[in-house]
């Protein structure tokens, strides 16, 4: 019996606007309406509810928990366990990326603080979910309780960046270059992280089985946990190398997606 669901947010839970469409919460609160458990399982923070601007109605039907950093962060009974990218790699790839004079950097640290490369508006802190009292001067940054570290940019291609950084830090970090839409973005990890060993702890500490627990993706950085568990789900907008690794598919995101995986497809409402 399925008790436990994991949602990838983006290109998943989220309609292509970046919304939770009305009947996904309706299936969602049905779902918790029956004690099973609603878990995030994304690349984003835990400030799902700062930074996707959610109502208290909605937040509170992602309010379980979740990994987040793609499994760098697990949070689970109002408890946080991070794990941190070794000094050494913090240092190099902040340093790599600063010869990139129009990369953004965001170093993304314990307790949700950020510490941004160039300046950020109040309207893109809006975005990023992060308050002023959170930000950190990159020139204070405390590399070693850095959880992530993410370059972006509008101006520059990001492959050679990514290239250099791989042979910088990539014995001691995982580096993506990661692709959508128009947007491209490099995201640094610690190694052994992954949505699937995440979600394997947050379980144990739950006291739930894999085969108690749903996952549903559409990209890459979801292949491990929709390869690792039995009731896997891979969005119809996904890519056909994510869909290979899933046991099920469904409907796109912008088809209802989530609703019709929980009541055709794994019919767990």
């Amino acid at each position: 019996m399925i008790k436990a669901l994991f949602f990838d947010m983006d290109g998943t839970l989220l309609t292509p606007e970046g919304k939770i469409s009305e009947e996904t919460k309706l299936a969602l609160k049905e779902c918790r309406a029956k004690g099973i458990k609603v878990f995030a399982a994304t690349a984003r923070p835990p400030l799902l509810a700062e930074m996707l601007n959610l109502s208290k109605s909605e937040a509170r039907l992602i309010a379980d928990g979740g990994v987040f950093y793609n499994g760098a962060c697990i949070w689970c009974n109002e408890q946080k366990f991070y794990t941190y990218l070794p000094e050494s790699a913090v240092k190099t790839a902040v340093e790599t990326i600063s010869a990139y004079e129009d990369v953004n950097t965001v170093v993304q640290l314990a307790d949700e603080k950020h510490s941004f490369r160039f300046e950020v508006t109040e309207e893109a802190l809006k975005g990023w979910g992060v308050a002023k009292d959170k930000l950190i001067p990159l020139a204070a940054l405390p590399h070693d309780q850095a959880v992530r570290v993410f370059a972006f940019s509008a101006q520059t291609p990001l492959p050679p960046l990514y290239e250099k950084l791989r042979t910088a830090v990539g014995d001691k970090a995982n580096v993506f270059l990661l692709q959508r839409g128009g947007f491209s973005s490099i995201e640094i990890l610690p190694k052994g992280v992954n949505k699937k060993l995440a979600i394997d702890r947050l379980l144990d500490i739950c006291n739930l089985t894999p085969d108690e627990a749903a996952v549903f993706g559409d990209d890459i950085n979801d292949i491990e946990m929709l390869q690792g568990f039995t009731y896997s789900v891979a969005m119809g907008n996904a890519r056909e190398e994510v869909k290979r690794h899933a046991n099920f598919i469904t409907r796109s995101n912008a088809e209802e997606g989530i609703s019709y995986a929980l009541r055709k497809v794994l019919k767990v409402i």
